[in-house]
């Protein structure tokens, strides 16, 4: 099933899958036509067999509440940070990748169809963004927040 929203009642599922399938559908693979038919290019957990790079992980790296709705809701203001690291076979392309990523979820907060906000996804900020180098993989790990309406 396509996360199109996030809803209340999962929403840290939700936003950490949504995100995953817009990476997913809007980033270009740059190996797709070698790229082994049982493995993606996008996962929602840490590989724990082999694979084949690039490849991009994302996940939770924390929620925090910094406010009810007002008095007399239980209505809160969530802010969820994901992890979304970029494993690639060199620094070029994963700072590409990084790039295409981030300037996808820049430039598509506002779309009222498939955009972020549209899926009630909003004030995404860019917390960090850290390299490292490994023997035999360049990975560039970013933290991105979103605010979330929890009604």
């Amino acid at each position: 099933m396509a996360i199109t929203e996030v809803s209340s009642s999962t929403f840290l599922a939700d936003t950490v899958n949504l995100i995953r399938n817009k990476i997913q559908a809007n980033i270009t693979d740059p190996i797709v036509s070698i790229r082994p038919a049982n493995e993606r290019f996008c996962m929602t957990s840490y590989p724990k067999r082999p694979v084949t790079y690039p490849l991009i992980t994302i996940v939770d790296a924390g929620i925090t509440q910094p406010r009810k709705l007002g008095m007399g809701t239980e209505g809160t203001v969530i802010n969820i940070t994901l992890e979304i690291r970029i494993w690639a076979r060199d620094v070029k392309e994963r700072d590409e990748l990084f790039d295409a990523i981030y300037n996808y979820l820049r430039t598509n907060q506002l779309d009222s169809g498939t955009g972020l906000v549209a899926s009630n996804l909003s004030d995404f900020k860019l917390i960090s963004a850290v390299n490292v180098s490994e023997e035999k993989v360049q990975s560039k790990v970013m933290e991105v927040r979103f605010l979330f309406v929890c009604s």
